[in-house]
C-alpha cells in the first residue's frame, strides 16, 4: 500500500496513457466520418507546434509552483530549530541565577509543567501540519500559548535573556507557520488550472485522431506524450499544496519536526 501511495503520480499517468492507447486502437479505429477513419484525421507534423506550446506552458506553471515548494521545504526545519531553541532557553532558566523578591521567585521551577507545556505545543504543531484542514483557529492560539512559558518564568524572576529568547523564537515560529498556512490555503489561481486541463484535453484529443507512419510509432508516441502531460499535470497539482501529507510523494519532508518530538519525549526534563 505504501509503495502505491509513494508512486501515485506515475501509476495514474500510466493508467491514463493506457486508456488513451486502448481507446485509439480499439474504439477509434472502428469509427469513420465521410469515409475517413477517426484515428488518422490529421498528420503528426501538423500538430507538433501544439505539443511544443503545451510543454512551454506546463513548464512555466511548474516553475511557479516549484518556487513555493522550495520555500516550504525550509519551514519544517526552521520550526524544529525554534522549538529546539525554546527547549535550550528552558534549560538556561534552570541554571541561571534568578532575581526578584516575590515569593514565587524562591520556589523551584516545575519541571513537569514545563515539560508538558512544550510537549503539548509540539504535539499541536505536528497534528496541525498533518491535518488536512490547516485550521487557523487551531494553530495561532497554539503558538500564542507558548508564551505561557515566558509568563511563567517572568513571574518567578527567571533570567530575562531566557524570557526574551523564548518570545523571539515564538515570534519566528509564528511567521514560519503563517507562511505554511498561506501556502497551504492559497492554491494556484483557478484559471491556471482551467488552462492546464484544457491543454491536457486538447493534447489527448489530438493524439486520438493523429495518423502515424507505423503502428509502433502510434503506440509509442501516443503513450509517451499522454504519460508526460498527465505526469506534469499531477505534479503541478501536488506541488501546489506541499503540506498536503495525503499526497504522499509530493509533500515536504516533515522529519525535522518528527525527530525533534522524539528527542523531546526521550530526554527533555525526564
Amino acid at each position: 500500500m505504501k509503495f502505491i501511495r509513494n508512486r501515485s503520480i506515475i501509476i495514474k499517468s500510466v493508467l491514463a496513457a493506457s486508456v488513451v492507447l486502448v481507446v485509439k486502437n480499439f474504439v477509434f479505429k472502428s469509427l469513420s466520418i465521410y469515409g475517413q477513419d477517426f484515428h488518422d484525421l490529421i498528420e503528426l507534423s501538423d500538430i507538433t507546434i501544439v505539443f511544443t506550446g503545451a510543454f512551454f506552458v506546463f513548464g512555466l506553471l511548474l516553475a511557479a509552483t516549484m518556487s513555493d515548494f522550495k520555500e516550504s521545504e525550509k519551514i519544517p526545519g526552521e520550526v524544529a530549530s525554534n522549538l529546539e531553541a525554546i527547549k535550550d532557553w528552558i534549560y538556561l532558566a534552570f541554571k541561571a541565577p534568578r532575581t526578584g523578591s516575590a515569593e514565587l521567585c524562591s520556589e523551584p521551577l516545575n519541571q513537569t509543567f514545563l515539560r508538558n507545556e512544550l510537549l503539548s505545543i509540539t504535539d499541536g504543531i505536528v497534528a496541525w501540519i498533518y491535518s488536512k484542514e490547516k485550521d487557523s483557529n487551531v494553530i495561532f492560539p497554539l503558538i500564542r500559548h507558548s508564551n505561557e512559558i515566558a509568563y511563567y518564568f517572568a513571574e518567578r524572576g527567571v533570567d530575562k535573556e531566557a524570557i526574551k529568547g523564548i518570545q523571539e523564537n515564538t515570534n519566528a515560529m509564528r511567521k514560519q507557520l503563517t507562511r505554511a498556512y498561506s501556502i497551504s490555503r492559497n492554491n494556484f489561481i483557478k484559471p491556471a488550472y482551467t488552462l492546464l486541463q484544457s491543454i491536457l484535453f486538447i493534447v489527448m484529443a489530438l493524439l486520438l485522431i493523429t495518423k502515424f507512419k507505423s503502428p509502433a510509432a502510434d503506440y509509442f508516441v501516443t503513450f509517451s506524450i499522454t504519460f508526460l502531460f498527465c505526469y506534469l499535470y499531477l505534479l503541478i497539482v501536488g506541488l501546489d499544496d506541499p503540506f498536503d501529507v495525503a499526497a504522499g510523494e509530493i509533500d515536504v519532508d516533515l522529519k525535522p519536526i518528527d525527530r525533534f518530538r522524539q528527542r523531546l519525549v526521550s530526554d527533555f526534563l525526564v
